[in-house]
């Protein structure tokens, strides 16, 4: 356990460079700001700090061992897997997050990537900038290709949510707005079905949309691998706004290539910035994949809301009524 100490001037350390300068707190303090940090460059930074800010960076145990006053580490949004908890309670050390200040900007990101993938946009996008097989081949047949079906309407749409927090709520109220027929997934592996849930084998049979909005932890690695892509209709869309590493990217892959389903697309990946030579995905060749950079959450309402809720964080920590609490510190 980390002795905590009495901080009359708190040393803030921003790891990497979210989307908007830090709040302005009201308390005393200094505060260094990273465009990105490292592995092997963190803990020469955050040796003196207090309170560190971190959105994307990994927060290791030898990253934070010679950290010796550190008290909090302040996550700029709601997951916390890139962040070694086990080391952070056993040092003593808080964790906070900010849940729920992205949800109407991931909900509707997860739209725009299913409509994208149902209309086939960004193929028919590249046909019609082309110029010439519009021309050619007439109405229909160059519109969808003859070995597609015809894309289905909102109402033939049985979309299957798979993580149940505020994200996969709103997400199930956007649907049923459209007119889509909705349904909760239980958790894979659960005995028993929860009220208002079907079972994880029956959503699989039964969804057209499959939309990720699960955190990334033990029981949900690996969730959507080469079985459960295979049990899927070969119509489905699936759609990962959730975390990276819930849907195996091989398998993935794999199911795409053979036309297992219909679709994918994904804002979140198991390495991040994912590359060509980390993730299998950032191939041209696998068909009916749309991708983002993680992006998902991007819009002037999340900032609005992260930098108030952070603003909240800290002061209320430093107040020592500390809000969103994910470890509390000893």
């Amino acid at each position: 356990m980390r002795r905590q100490s009495t901080v009359t001037k708190h040393n803030i350390v921003v790891l990497d460079d979210c989307f908007a300068p830090c709040a302005q707190f009201d308390f005393d303090y200094v505060i260094t700001y990273y465009s990105s940090t490292e592995p092997h460059q963190l803990p020469a930074r955050i040796k003196d700090a207090t309170i560190i800010i971190v959105t994307d960076t990994r927060v290791t145990r030898e990253g934070i061992l010679g950290a010796q006053r550190l008290q909090l580490v302040a996550a700029n949004g709601t997951g916390t897997d890139r962040i070694d908890k086990t080391a952070l309670r056993e040092l003593g050390i808080g964790l906070c997050n900010l849940p729920a200040q992205t949800t109407e900007s991931v909900a509707e990101h997860a739209l725009a990537l299913y409509y994208g993938l149902r209309r086939n946009l960004v193929e028919m996008h590249a046909i019609t900038m082309a110029g010439k097989a519009w021309a050619t081949c007439g109405n229909t047949q160059m519109r969808f290709q003859r070995s597609k079906p015809p894309p289905r309407t909102n109402a033939e749409e049985t979309m299957v949510v798979l993580g149940y927090g505020t994200l996969g709520k709103k997400i199930e109220s956007l649907g049923k707005a459209l007119g889509m027929n909705v349904v909760i997934a239980e958790r894979k592996g659960a005995q028993e079905t929860r009220p208002g849930r079907l079972p994880f084998p029956q959503c699989l049979k039964l969804g057209t949309i499959f939309v990720i909005a699960a955190p990334l932890n033990e029981t949900t690695r690996g969730m959507m691998g080469t079985a459960e892509l295979a049990a899927m209709d070969p119509t489905s869309l699936i759609i990962n706004i959730g975390r990276g590493g819930i849907i195996d990217e091989l398998a993935l892959a794999h199911s795409l290539r053979k036309g297992e389903i219909g679709g994918a697309a994904t804002d979140v990946y198991e390495i991040e910035p994912a590359t060509t030579a980390n993730s299998p995905l950032l191939d041209p060749t696998i068909p009916n994949l749309l991708l983002s950079p993680h992006t998902a959450w991007y819009s002037k309402r999340s900032i609005d809301n992260v930098l108030l809720a952070q603003k909240l964080n800290l002061e209320a920590f430093v107040a020592g009524n500390m809000t969103n609490v994910v470890i509390a510190p000893r």
